[in-house]
């Protein structure tokens, strides 16, 4: 084959292949069935088909609508969110109070043991000291203290001696003392 021959079958070629894609073009346009295609809706001559950026505007415009959606969607969740943290916040106040509170009355109560702890080793001290004095002296001193201080060192002492100083204090005094040792108990 000549390189005439040649550039007249490639001419030939190519005026069949735009014959056909121009012919292929044209039916697909007009009558797309013919080519197993779906037909779209009747259009007519003055319509037209949506330009890129139409079809950019609605698929915006329904991504806008979702967003306002999922915004709306997120207020009221953080509005629900907020409600809680104020009643958890409530909450963590009044239990902050409790607890201060709690521990204020354990340091009281602490407290208060430790001196009455204190309290009852000096009572037995004094108690011990008056075991060994002379029952007379101790009634002499106990008759001039308070009741309820008496009937507790007069349980710490030993009976034999508590009993010789109930002896020598006035009946009166005698019997305050021991009402108020009933009522220690």
């Amino acid at each position: 084959m000549t390189s005439k021959q040649l550039l007249v079958l490639i001419a030939i070629s190519a005026v069949t292949f735009l014959a056909l894609l121009l012919g292929g073009g044209y039916v697909y346009l007009t009558n797309p069935a013919l080519l197993g295609l779906p037909v779209k809706g009747q259009q007519d001559s003055l319509s037209k088909p949506p330009a890129v950026w139409e079809i950019e505007l609605d698929r915006l415009q329904q991504e806008l609508k979702s967003v306002r959606t999922e915004r709306g969607r997120l207020q009221d969740s953080l509005a629900r969110l907020s409600a809680q943290l104020g009643q958890l916040r409530t909450q963590y106040e009044q239990v902050q109070q409790q607890l201060t509170a709690a521990q204020t009355s354990l340091a009281t109560m602490e407290r208060l043991g430790q001196q009455d702890s204190l309290r009852l080793k000096n009572l037995r001290v004094v108690a011990e000291m008056y075991d060994r004095a002379d029952p007379a002296e101790v009634a002499k001193i106990l008759a001039n203290a308070e009741s309820p201080y008496a009937a507790a060192v007069l349980r710490l002492m030993k009976r034999k001696t508590a009993a010789r100083v109930l002896e020598q204090l006035p009946k009166d005094k005698a019997l305050a003392i021991s009402l108020a040792s009933l009522e220690q108990r």
